[in-house]
C-alpha cells in the first residue's frame, strides 16, 4: 500500500513539475503528453514491483513501458493493431526525435508544438518520472528523488526563457506542493513501521499530528529560502520569479502600443523579454522559404547611434509602389522572383505610432484597406485610417537570390545613394583600422567580398549570442562590443556590421522588423520572439541586399537565416581564408560619445534584439534538450551503478572472508 501511495506521489510531483516548461511551447498540448508518458510510467513501475526483481530489471521494463506509450502516441499507425510497435514505427519514432532535436536548434522559445519537439518533450518527462520512480519508490529515497524534478524545472533557465513573475511563481509553488507531498508519504510510510515493522491495518498509529508538523517545517523552510534575500543585505532575487536578464540602459520614452508594435521611441528589449512570445502575425507565401518582414529603416548614422529619418515626402502605396532604389529593370532580374504573400495580424497588436505595417522587402505592391502611403527612400509601408489589430493584407514583392559573381562585378553606387549612406560620425573613425583588418585577413578584393568578410567575422564563432549584453548606442560601447566583450544580440551584430560597411566604403542602413518565423501546417506564424534587427548593404542594379551576421541556431537567433547569395561558393572569392579573430585590430578602448539621447524630431533609436533566442550559449554548442537528456542518461548510469554497488561489495567481501577462512581448515570455513 505504501509502494502504491509513493508511486502516486512521484507522479504527481513530475506533472506538477513539468508545468515550469510552459515558457518554451506553444499551447498546451505538450503537457497532456507528457503527463501521459508519466501515468504510462506509474503504471509500468507498479507492474514492475509485484515481484521482487533486480534494479535493472525494472528499470528495463519501464522504460519499454514508456517506449510503448511513445509509440502508440506518436507512431501507432504503422504499430500492429494500433499498439504493438513494428520495426518500421520504432525507426520512424527514432527519425522523429532527430527531427525534434534539429527544430529544437533552429527555433527559439517559444516553439510551436510541432510532433518532433512534442515527443522530446513527452520523452523527457517521461524520463525525469522513470528517475523520481526509481529513487523514490524502488530505492526509497524520497529526498533524492527531488534532484529529476529539479533538473526537469531549471530547463528553462538553461534556454534564457522570458518568464513573468506570476507564471514562474505559481509553477514553482505546484513544484514544491509536489516535492513536499513526496516527503510526505514517504515520511507517513516511515513513521507506521517505528512501532513494528508492516503493521496491520489495526496496528498503525495515528501520525496526523506528526505529519502535519513536518509539513508546516517544510513550508516555512521554503518561504525562508524565498523571503530571506529581501531582507539580508548582499543576497538577491534571481530569476526564479521571473525577473529577466540584464540589458543594460534604459528604454526610451513612451510604452508599448501594443503586442508586436512598440512605440518608435520604445528600445526593442521590450520586445526581446516579453515574458511569454505572443503571436504578432500569420501569412502564407508564394516563396519555398520564410521571409523576413522589415518595418522601420534606421538611415542616419549618428554619434548615438542609428537613427530613424522622418521621410520628407510619402507616395501613394496601393496597386504598385515606388520602385526598390537601385534594381535594375524587370527584364534584367533574372535572379528576382515575385513573391505573393497574405498577412494577417493579430487581434492583439495595437495601433503603431507611426501606423508602419510589417512588409517583405522590396514591396511592389499592396492590397490594404485604410490609406496606403510609403517611403520612396525605405519603401517602409504606413496605412492611415485602419486599426492594425486582426488587419488582412496582401504583398506583392520581390524574392532576390543574386549570383557572388554578379554581385562581385556591381558597379559604385550613384552619388545620391554613397552621400547619405557613407556619412560617419568622426567618433567611429578609429575602428577603421579593424574593418580593413578583417577584409583584408579575409582576402576580400570586392565590397561584395567585403561584406560576406564582415559577416563572417561575426558569425565564425569567436562572438557569442546573449541577451545579457548592454545595448550598443555610441562608438565607446561598440568598441567594447568588437574589441572586449564581444558578446550580444542582434542588435549589437547589425549596429556593428553596418558601421564596419560604412567605414569600408559599402552604403549601409539598419532594418527592424521580424523573421519569417515558425511554419505550422503550411501557415507561418511570427510571434514577439521572432523580433529582429539585421543590416542592408547597397549594390548598384541590384539595391538594398540583406545580410546577417547574428549567430544563428542553438547559439543565436533561433528563426534568423542567411540570404541565398551569402551561401553560394564564389570564384573569385577564398572563403574562410586567413579569417581574422576579434581584438586582431587595435582600437582605443574608449571614445568620446553623446550618450543615448533620443532624436527630438520623430525618429527611432535601434534598441535591442529578438526573443526567440535560445539561450545565451556559445555556438556550436550541445542545445538544451541534448544537455537535459545527457543528464538524465548521466543519473540513470549512476543511480544503476549505485544500486549495483552494494551486492558487488557483499560479494567482494564474502569471497574474501572465505579464502581466509580456507586457510584455517574446518573451524576457519565455519
Amino acid at each position: 500500500m505504501g509502494s502504491h501511495r509513493r508511486t502516486a506521489a512521484a507522479a504527481a510531483a513530475t506533472i506538477l513539475a513539468s508545468l515550469s516548461l510552459y515558457p518554451i511551447f506553444l499551447g498546451t498540448a505538450w503537457f497532456f503528453a507528457g503527463a501521459g508518458a508519466v501515468c504510462a510510467v506509474a503504471v509500468a513501475g507498479t507492474l514492475t514491483r509485484l515481484r521482487r526483481l533486480p534494479v535493472a530489471v525494472c528499470v528495463a521494463g519501464v522504460l519499454a513501458g514508456l517506449l510503448l506509450y511513445l509509440n502508440v502516441t506518436f507512431e501507432a499507425a504503422r504499430s500492429w493493431g494500433d499498439v504493438v510497435p513494428t520495426p518500421t514505427s520504432l525507426r520512424l519514432l527514432w527519425d522523429l526525435a532527430g527531427a525534434g532535436f534539429t527544430e529544437s536548434a533552429k527555433y527559439a522559445p517559444a516553439v510551436p508544438e510541432l510532433p518532433g519537439m512534442m515527443l522530446l518533450a513527452a520523452g523527457g518527462i517521461g524520463l525525469t518520472a522513470l528517475l523520481t520512480d526509481l529513487i523514490a519508490v524502488r530505492l526509497e529515497s524520497a529526498a533524492l528523488g527531488g534532484l529529476p524534478l529539479l533538473l526537469l524545472y531549471t530547463e528553462p533557465f538553461t534556454l534564457s526563457v522570458s518568464r513573468s513573475a506570476l507564471g514562474t511563481t505559481i509553477t514553482f509553488c505546484l513544484g514544491t506542493a509536489g516535492y513536499l507531498g513526496l516527503l510526505s508519504s514517504e515520511g507517513r510510510d516511515r513513521i507506521r513501521e517505528w512501532e513494528r515493522p508492516n503493521p496491520g491495518p489495526d496496528l498503525i498509529p495515528d501520525t496526523r499530528a506528526l505529519a502535519a508538523a513536518g509539513r508546516r517545517v517544510g513550508i516555512a523552510s521554503v518561504a525562508l529560502a524565498l523571503c530571506l534575500p529581501l531582507f539580508v543585505p548582499g543576497l538577491h532575487v534571481t530569476r526564479l520569479f521571473g525577473g529577466q536578464p540584464g540589458i543594460g540602459g534604459t528604454a526610451g520614452a513612451g510604452g508599448g502600443a501594443g503586442v508586436g508594435f512598440p512605440n518608435p521611441n520604445t528600445q526593442l528589449s521590450q520586445e526581446l523579454h516579453e515574458t511569454q512570445a505572443q503571436q504578432v502575425f500569420e501569412y502564407t507565401t508564394s516563396d519555398s522559404a520564410a521571409e523576413y518582414f522589415q518595418i522601420y529603416v534606421l538611415d542616419h548614422l549618428t554619434s548615438s547611434g542609428w537613427q530613424l529619418t522622418s521621410p520628407s515626402t510619402l507616395a501613394p502605396a496601393g496597386q504598385r509602389l515606388p520602385a526598390p532604389p537601385g534594381l535594375a529593370e524587370q527584364a534584367d532580374k533574372a535572379w528576382a522572383t515575385t513573391v505573393r504573400t497574405n498577412v494577417t495580424l493579430s487581434p492583439a497588436v495595437g495601433q503603431d505610432a507611426l501606423s508602419a505595417l510589417p512588409v517583405p522587402y522590396p514591396a511592389t505592391a499592396i492590397t490594404a484597406p485604410g490609406d496606403l502611403k510609403a517611403d520612396p527612400n525605405t519603401l517602409m509601408v504606413f496605412d492611415y485610417g485602419v486599426q492594425l489589430a486582426d488587419l488582412t493584407y496582401a504583398v506583392t514583392s520581390l524574392s532576390e537570390s543574386p549570383t557572388p559573381q554578379a554581385l562581385n562585378a556591381a558597379a559604385a553606387p550613384p552619388p545620391d545613394i554613397a552621400g547619405p549612406y557613407l556619412q560617419v560620425p568622426s567618433s567611429y573613425d578609429s575602428l577603421r583600422r579593424l574593418a580593413k583588418s578583417i577584409v583584408k585577413a579575409a582576402g576580400a578584393k570586392t565590397p561584395f567580398e567585403e561584406a560576406l568578410a564582415l559577416q563572417d567575422y561575426f558569425t565564425g564563432g569567436a562572438f557569442t549570442y546573449t541577451l545579457d549584453a548592454p545595448t550598443v548606442t555610441d562608438a565607446q560601447q561598440l568598441t567594447a562590443f568588437l574589441t572586449r566583450t564581444y558578446k550580444g544580440y542582434c542588435q549589437q551584430f547589425a549596429f556593428a556590421m553596418a558601421v564596419l560597411a560604412r567605414l569600408l566604403g559599402i552604403p549601409s542602413r539598419v532594418a527592424y522588423g521580424f523573421t519569417g518565423g515558425t511554419s505550422v501546417n503550411g501557415v507561418y506564424v511570427v510571434t514577439t520572439h521572432d523580433a529582429h534587427a539585421w543590416p542592408e548593404l547597397y549594390f548598384q542594379g541590384f539595391g538594398w541586399l540583406r545580410f546577417e551576421p547574428t549567430p544563428q541556431g542553438a547559439g543565436g537567433q533561433g528563426t534568423a537565416t542567411s540570404p541565398s547569395y551569402t551561401l553560394q561558393p564564389s570564384s573569385a572569392f577564398p572563403t574562410g581564408a586567413g579569417q581574422t579573430s576579434p581584438g586582431s585590430g587595435k582600437t582605443p578602448s574608449s571614445l568620446p560619445g553623446s550618450g543615448s539621447s533620443l532624436q527630438q524630431r520623430l525618429g527611432l533609436q535601434l534598441g535591442n534584439d529578438n526573443g526567440g533566442g535560445p539561450a545565451p550559449v556559445t555556438p556550436a554548442t550541445l542545445s538544451p534538450w541534448q544537455v537535459l537528456g545527457l543528464a538524465l542518461l548521466a543519473l540513470l548510469g549512476l543511480l544503476v551503478l549505485a544500486s549495483a554497488a552494494p551486492a558487488c561489495a557483499r560479494l567482494v567481501t564474502r569471497r574474501r572472508r572465505w579464502r581466509s577462512g580456507a586457510r584455517g581448515g574446518d573451524a576457519g570455513l565455519a
